[in-house]
């Protein structure tokens, strides 16, 4: 009988698969290059060669550097500089040279005994015919029937990136990506035309050179070469039950045939908080103290000396104490080259930044090697390798009195950081009943994580226009989680540590024919079968009131207490794909797919669902009465639909888990007695079933001037039906929650991509690319459910907390809460009266006519999904110097600042006004102020639209110069210098520190308030590279 492999033995496989794929990588290098010493007779002759040399530039005189230089049917090559000059060794004089670029037409061009040779390229018709990355294959741009953005090195390559996320945000229609934290390797929020899932996952699924559900954080910015946005179904569908969010293709560099190349990149980082908020001094925030305590009839907190002190001698900025001017340095090193049998890429990546904010960072270690093999004339093989270390430390914000932002402004300026003792002070007597910010900086939050992942494949040409490919991958990670509280307040220090252990493995065999028949038919039929298997297992343990704190979370069991968690996981999906494009006379175009997916996560008939779609093109500027308007280079009109799915669900939703407590039941067999059992936990429903989203897309695309200006414009409308809900059960039937098939949700709008080559001279050029992306998100459904309450839960003392609110009819992220009408005025004294409030009081809108504002009173208040998202890209360049200016925006929706509230409202997180807008209150002279009067009868409350503002802003995302130096000045390479600012400028109302960042409030996509988040980061970097 077959032996079935342990965990433990499965876990064991990523080391193994390291060496292997080591020694494979190996062999095809020493193959590749055997058959060249063999096989290539040019590399014996190098005494006597000759030297050619030149300028190559494009259609209007501007140097082009990075062209691709090879003596035909020979391994020897270069490539351009960056002032388009190079230099080759021929071994004859009827060598050929040949020059290419990507965009741009071949040019060959025999040496004919000529020492110089200068090239001016010309571009290709226009850029649909550039070969896309598509699911499972790629496709020329000009048969593409979906909607699909590629992001290319040239719009980003001036600007430094952090993270892939960096790559895509305003970068393309139809894509909003936004922060969670501000901080350096902090999590980002990416979602492709809205949100389709109330409670699951809403991000895009990640293929990396093939590999489906990759970590886009393990890969290093600087090896991406193309990205490839998904957008509608005939794009995703093929991706079955994970395309509903999107999908990013996310292609890694490759070697090139020619001379070893060198690359070296060292950045250097400067960064600071975006700003500060404006709040009292020692001196105002003692005058107003006592001035509420008089009115309120209270004791005074500070005596008239101690007034006088503050206002001589001033008090404490707790901002600056947690705010830090931070460095950082990022060291990128590729090596490229390669021969007509193999080529090589390998890149290495050390980045290191510290936080804005005390004790926290970030590092990242990266190494990769991507090599490509022509292993003989039918065969070909790949093989990508990574590995990634990332180390993260104290980087996320929160919404409760875990916020160190918040405490920082919640601490009252008179409150020393420190005792006469010389250590942490830790109770605020007077404002906050938040924890000392310091104490917060300095305890610990670290993740550390391990990522290996290796996948490579074979084709093989079985006839022509037939081939059979053969791919795997594998993918390890290893994260560390260490956590320390010091809680100086209890004396009850804490730690915890976790463990999670996940790999993933994938099996994909494609098969592909391609065709073109008498110049009319072109058909490409591809079939794929494909296996994934994924298994995780984590352990977890957490110590209370350690005995050694200064161990922190080292020797975590000396403790008074500890309890471990423990959870294993395993799920597989197999999928059967089918797809066929058709062409006809290059203007009729036809994209059909269909995808049968079989998950382990459903039960009996839901386990397998069918995603099929359907996209058609027509290339109007093909047809031949168009070719009597040239200013029309391209037209193209699109439309599509098509089903994909998502797996919103535990890996075991559909089965009933049960709990152990002490406490279960008391019966009167047993006295009464309490007694420990087993109970159920969550009851599992066997007919689940995937959620499902139906999208329709139409589209056109237009290119005027040899597409010198080109135009993409795109509406849709997803519907997601089938939504799974988890929905409470009644105590007696064991109580806990059940996961159903309930509700619906509708994203709808319209995408346009602008790409603008405005300015084309000799030594000068400006291109402008914009776009902008207008989305309606709703609720249509909530089965039986007339809406669904989620509590925000933003913090004890806060009154009430916040809540948010699922309706049909209303976006998925809709605040609930009490409407402000502003301020009771003078004139309104009688009717004020009647709600036990006076002048100068807040005042709410009263929904059920009572005359008392209570709960019945909440009603929707606003949205936290940015309706509208903008990028604007330009880049001028003149000579050797480069300028770009990105711009970055979104608008129509609300943020929540429970920040800026609790230290607005004296509720009991900050129980004085620290922020400076108490200084503007209302008063019979200052009827127009929104801030409320002290007073006896004012109840402010956090979960109003008083606290609900604007969150539109217009940010100057990056500002860079670059600087080519002639290579003439360097005769061994080259050297690139910049300088750029990121966040340099921002135009918002927003009180708060930065309007780009949120927190979750509910459920899912509820988002949109800012508890005092990690804000981000006006940072400056200055660069060089050096090219050999």
């Amino acid at each position: 009988m077959k032996k079935t492999p342990t965990r433990d033995e499965l876990f064991k496989c990523p080391l193994k698969i390291v060496l292997l794929s080591f020694v494979f990588a190996g062999f095809m290098l020493t193959l590749g290059n055997t058959r060249v010493l063999a096989d290539d007779p040019d590399n014996l002759m190098a005494l006597q060669q000759q030297v050619i040399s030149g300028v190559i530039s494009d259609e209007i005189g501007s140097p082009m550097p990075g062209v691709n230089i090879q003596v035909e049917g020979t391994t020897i090559g270069t490539i351009s500089d960056a002032s388009g000059k190079y230099s080759i060794t021929v071994s004859n004089q009827n060598a050929v040279l040949v020059f290419s670029f990507v965009g741009y037409n071949q040019q060959k061009i025999p040496v004919a005994g000529k020492s110089s040779i200068n090239v001016s390229m010309e571009p290709s018709v226009s850029s649909l015919e550039e070969v896309v990355v598509v699911g499972y294959g790629t496709s020329k741009k000009s048969d593409l029937t979906g909607s699909i953005v590629a992001v290319t090195e040239d719009t980003y390559k001036n600007q430094p990136v952090v993270r892939v996320d960096d790559i895509l945000q305003g970068r393309s229609a139809g894509v909003n990506v936004t922060s969670v934290s501000g901080a350096p390797g902090g999590t980002t929020s990416i979602r492709i035309r809205g949100s389709n899932s109330i409670t699951g996952n809403n991000e895009p699924l990640y293929v990396i050179d093939g590999f489906v559900g990759g970590n886009m954080a393990n890969v290093n910015p600087t090896d991406i070469e193309t990205i490839q946005v998904l957008k509608d179904a005939s794009s995703t569908a093929i991706y079955g039950s994970r395309g509903a969010n999107g999908v990013v293709l996310i292609t890694t560099k490759k070697g090139t045939v020619g001379k070893p190349k060198l690359s070296v990149t060292g950045r250097y980082f400067v960064s600071n908080v975006l700003k500060k908020i404006p709040l009292l001094n020692a001196g105002e925030f003692a005058q107003v103290a006592n001035e509420r305590a008089d009115v309120l009839g209270s004791s005074r907190p500070f005596t008239d000396q101690q007034v006088a002190d503050f206002i001589a001698n001033g008090g404490y900025d707790w901002q600056d104490m947690i705010f830090r001017t931070a460095g950082g340095q990022e060291v990128q090193m590729d090596y490229s080259g390669g021969t007509d049998a193999v080529t090589y890429f390998i890149s290495g990546n050390y980045f290191d930044q510290d936080g804005i904010i005390i004790n926290s960072g970030f590092k990242r270690y990266s190494l990769r090697t991507n090599i490509d093999a022509k292993l003989s004339e039918k065969l070909r093989g790949s093989l990508k390798v990574n590995f990634a270390r990332r180390e993260t430390n104290n980087t996320s914000g929160s919404l409760n009195t875990n916020s160190l932002v918040a405490g920082a402004t919640a601490w009252a300026p008179t409150t020393p950081p420190y005792d006469a003792n010389g250590k942490l002070t830790l109770v605020d007597p007077v404002s906050s009943i938040k924890t000392n910010p310091i104490e917060l900086a300095t305890n610990d939050a670290i993740n550390q994580s391990n990522t290996f992942s290796t996948n490579g494949n074979f084709v093989y040409q079985i006839i022509k226009g037939l081939s059979l490919d053969v791919g795997f991958g594998v993918d390890y990670n290893n994260t560390q989680g260490k956590n320390f509280n010091q809680s100086l307040q209890t004396n009850q220090p804490s730690a915890s540590r976790t463990s999670n252990e996940t790999i993933f493995l994938q099996n994909t065999n494609m098969l592909t024919y391609n065709r073109t028949f008498n110049d009319i038919h072109n058909i490409i039929i591809t079939g794929v079968a494909e296996y994934q298997w994924q298994q995780a297992e984590s352990f977890g343990v957490t110590a209370n009131v350690l005995l050694f704190p200064f161990l922190r979370y080292n020797n975590i069991v000396l403790a008074n207490s500890y309890a471990t968690t423990n959870n294993y996981t395993k799920s597989t999906i197999g999928s059967y794909i089918g797809r066929v494009n058709y062409n006809l006379l290059n203007r009729y175009l036809v994209t059909a797919s269909i995808r049968s997916d079989r998950s382990s996560k459903f039960r009996g008939k839901n386990q397998t669902s069918v995603f099929p779609s359907v996209g058609i093109g027509w290339r109007i500027s093909e047809e031949e009465f168009m070719q009597g308007v040239p200013v029309i280079s391209n037209l193209k009109l699109r439309a599509s639909w098509g089903q994909t799915g998502s797996q919103a669900v535990n890996v075991y939703g559909t089965v009933t888990s049960y709990n152990t407590a002490a406490n279960v039941a008391a019966t009167s067999w047993l006295n009464g007695t309490l007694t420990s059992g087993i109970n159920i936990g969550n009851p599992g429903n066997e007919n689940l079933k995937w959620e499902t989203t139906t999208q329709t897309n139409v589209g056109f695309d237009l290119g005027l001037l040899k597409d010198r200006f080109t135009l993409e414009a795109d509406y849709f409308l997803k519907n997601t039906t089938d939504l799974l809900l988890s929905e409470p059960l009644p105590g007696y039937v064991g109580g806990g929650s059940i996961y159903r098939n309930v509700g619906a949700v509708r994203n709808s709008g319209f995408e346009f991509n602008l790409n603008a080559r405005v300015i084309e001279r000799k030594n000068f050029s400006w291109n402008l690319n914009f776009n902008v992306s207008v989305l309606h998100n709703e609720v249509t459904d909530l089965g039986d459910n007339p809406f669904i309450l989620t509590s925000g839960g933003a913090g004890a003392g806060m009154l009430t907390n916040p809540e948010m609110i699922l309706k049909p009819g209303y976006c998925i992220s809709s605040y609930y809460g009490f409407k402000s009408l502003g301020i009771w005025q003078v004139a309104d004294a009688e009717l004020a009266a009647k709600y036990g409030n006076q002048p100068g009081d807040y005042r709410y809108e009263d929904v059920n006519g009572d005359y008392a504002i209570t709960g019945s009173d909440f009603q929707i208040i606003g949205s936290g999904m940015p309706k509208k998202v903008l990028g604007l890209n330009s880049t001028l360049r003149y000579k050797n110097f480069t300028l770009n200016a990105f711009f970055q925006s979104m608008l129509d929706y609300g943020k929540w600042d429970f920040a800026y509230a609790q230290i607005m409202i004296s509720a009991a997180d900050a129980r004085e006004y620290v922020h400076r807008d108490i200084l503007n209150r209302w008063s019979p002279d200052n009827p127009t102020s929104r801030v409320a009067a002290f007073s006896k009868t004012n109840v402010p409350r956090i979960q109003s639209s008083e606290y609900i503002e604007s969150g539109n802003y217009l940010r100057l995302k990056n500002l860079s110069l670059q600087y080519a130096l002639p290579r003439n000045i360097l005769k061994w390479g080259d050297l690139t210098a910049m300088i750029s600012a990121q966040n340099l400028l921002t135009f918002t109302k927003y009180k708060w520190i930065d309007p780009e960042t949120y927190s979750n409030l509910g459920s899912g996509d509820q988002r949109g308030g800012d508890g005092g988040s990690y804000p981000g980061a006006k940072t400056w970097t200055f660069g060089v590279t050096l090219n050999f």
